[in-house]
């Protein structure tokens, strides 16, 4: 059994060698699609057949295109190897084809500063053209200097639930006192307002009519019918309008005690035109009392269908499609928040803190600040959130437009030369970044698959405007410059040359396959091709391997009238048995077990009948009486009185 286990390892590796030895031997085609070079082995190259798939292979490899590089009957596939190993074979290093990756710095505004902070260059470089060759990392140094002064939109998103009555009063002061705060650390500030309370379908509001009517407790008090999310006011500078806009809301009513936030933040992030939201940086927030409803949530009311991502705003600013999608999930919301660039600040009390700080965690660049219970503490709140966000300097790629088989890593140095710290993650990030302090970040790409196309990927520091776009493209193929079409080099112009290696038009004439196959008739049109399966070999008969590494012949009989007579004789392959053998194990070890299985069961089978007959033998040699049984006790005693005299007697 052992020797068996030890033969079917061997035979699977064996199959497993032959599997790789037949990938490195796969066409051009197939390495161009697949493109994963082995980056476990530093400097693992190992020969291939042509350039293409040499430069494909691994990032270490390199292809001698020199003429007559390799020795007669050499396979072509030795002249790729290490930079160092060609060199010391005799290789001229202008004959070597070795791409490499290169980056390109096509636009990069010098860091400026702005007086007011509105035309400030916070981001460079902000255009660059990287060219990867698969496996072989480049490394992009980002720089970010934080501007004084950087412009800032900010929505207020508020509670209307009848909880929140007291937070009104103090809102509607709020304006004035908000926009002297923000001007003092920027010139350009603009604020918004948008309420929310809940869906209005059971169970989450009361649909009796009176009650969508006025949803408050008692009759004599303001209070409006219930809605999901309404935007109020576009953002705009003037404190006055906002005020006024506030003053004219009044609080309305919901029978659960989570609140319908989530439907208000997707619709504040997607309805970017109905907002007013500028390219600068984006401040939106959130206050309430109570915890929020989520996706899922939808469905006690009879709502199934997700949320479609779209701004569903009315005329009036209503959420107008709120009953018949479900609330948004976190993951929905995060992205939303991302793609709109928008940073949020979760104002809430105390009560609900702890499960705004775990969403917090979910929704990069957010703040959560603790509420006073009638919302007197919101403007300091707000501007302490404002300055740790902005303080934290986050650089991050949209991950939409990563194509599949590119891996980004970054690399944070946010201090002093002597106090650098590098931290490696999807996202690079500084925090405590002070006004006009410059931080870099080094973004490290890297390619593991031919792109069909450049790629643009799009980099920017959450919470600003700017960006940094990066023009991607791959290095799959040579760039050979000896390319000639029916080169006299081979075969006396009936085949091309490409760095180096003579593709003849016999291969794609005769099989079909090559690199001329796809234009064959017209590459080849010289080249008329016959085939004889009964060679006769001498010297002058021209040796090429197919590109499946098959050897073949051919002879050029006429070459004034361009006929090619092609004795083909490729070497038979061997058939492979491994499947078969590895089968033949696999079958002998199961029979070799199951005979050992029935074995014991018979050996167990023969043993229990020899002990039953045993059994039986002894049963019967048994002398006991049947009419009483030894060991039976009668419940029934007899007692004799030795002093009783029968009758009959005689007297003494």
């Amino acid at each position: 059994m052992v020797a068996l286990s030890i033969v079917l390892v061997f035979l699977l590796a064996l199959s497993r060698g032959e599997s790789e030895l037949d990938a490195k031997t796969s066409s051009p085609q197939e390495a161009t699609q697949r493109g994963s070079p082995d980056l476990s082995l530093p400097g693992s190259c190992q020969p291939a057949p042509s350039c293409q798939k040499c430069i494909l292979s691994h990032p270490s490899c390199a292809w001698c295109k020199q003429l007559n590089f390799t020795a007669s009957g050499e396979a072509e596939a030795r002249r790729c190897a290490s930079r160092e190993e060609l060199l010391a074979r005799g290789c001229p290093p202008e004959e070597l084809e070795e791409p490499r990756g290169r980056q390109e710095v096509l636009q990069d505004e010098p860091l400026s500063q702005d007086t007011r902070g509105e035309g400030a260059t916070q981001l460079a470089p902000q255009r660059v053209r990287v060219t990867l060759r698969l496996g072989e990392p480049q490394q992009l140094r980002v720089r970010f200097r934080r501007a004084e002064g950087y412009p800032v939109d900010l929505y207020y998103l508020m509670d209307l639930s009848y909880s929140m009555k007291d937070d009104l009063e103090r809102v509607r002061q709020l304006g004035h006192a908000l926009l002297v705060r923000l001007q003092e650390v920027t010139h350009s500030v603009r604020i918004g307002f948008g309420s929310f309370v809940d869906k209005t379908v059971l169970p989450f509001v009361s649909t009796v009519p009176s009650k969508l009517r006025h949803p408050c407790p008692t009759r004599l008090e303001r209070c409006q019918p219930p809605f999901s999310f309404r935007h109020v006011l576009s953002l705009t500078g003037d404190a006055k309008a906002f005020e006024q806009e506030v003053g004219r809301q009044s609080v309305s009513g919901n029978l659960d005690s989570p609140e319908g936030g989530f439907d208000a933040i997707l619709q504040a992030a997607l309805c970017q035109e109905q907002i007013g939201w500028r390219n600068v940086s984006r401040l939106l927030v959130f206050t309430s009392d109570d915890t929020f409803h989520t996706a899922g949530d939808g469905k006690l009311g009879g709502i199934f269908m997700p949320s479609d991502g779209h701004c569903h705003l009315d005329s009036d600013g209503l959420y107008s499609r709120s009953p018949e999608f479900d609330y948004p999930s976190v993951g929905q919301v995060a992205q939303a928040l991302s793609a709109a660039n928008i940073q949020p600040i979760f104002a809430v009390t105390s009560a609900t803190l702890p499960v705004y700080q775990e969403l917090s965690k979910l929704i990069p660049k957010s703040a959560v600040g603790e509420l006073s219970e009638d919302s007197s503490n919101v403007v300091q709140l707000i501007m302490d959130a404002y300055n740790r966000l902005s303080s934290t300097v986050t650089l991050e790629h949209e991950h939409a437009l990563l194509p599949s088989g590119v891996h980004i890593s970054y690399e944070s140095q946010c201090g002093d030369p002597e106090k650098r710290q590098g931290e490696t993650g999807d996202r690079g990030q500084c925090n405590h970044v002070r006004i006009n302090q410059t931080v870099n970040f080094l973004v490290t790409l890297q390619a593991t698959h031919c792109l069909t196309e450049p790629h643009l990927l799009r980099f920017r520091a959450r919470g600003f405007s700017e960006e940094l776009t990066v023009e991607l493209h791959t290095l799959c193929d040579c760039n050979c410059n000896d390319t000639q079409l029916q080169a006299p080099h081979c075969s006396d112009g009936l085949g091309h040359l490409q760095c180096g290696v003579c593709r003849d038009c016999a291969e794609c004439k005769a099989f079909g396959t090559g690199p001329l196959a796809t234009n064959c008739s017209v590459d080849c049109a010289r080249a008329n091709v016959t085939l004889a399966l009964a060679p006769i070999l001498d010297d002058s008969w021209c040796k090429e391997r197919t590109q499946d590494n098959q050897l073949f012949f051919f002879l050029i009989e006429d070459e004034a009238g361009s006929m090619v007579m092609l004795r083909v004789r490729p070497p038979e392959k061997g058939a492979d048995h491994t499947q078969i053998i590895v089968l033949s194990c696999v079958g002998g070890i199961v029979a070799v077990g199951l005979g050992l299985v029935l074995a014991y069961r018979l050996s167990v089978e023969i043993y229990d009948r020899r002990e039953y007959r045993r059994f039986e033998k002894e049963q019967q040699q048994l002398k006991w009486k049947q009419n009483k049984n030894p060991l039976y006790k009668s419940a029934i005693t007899t007692t004799v009185n030795p002093r009783f005299q029968q009758a009959d007697s005689p007297t003494l």
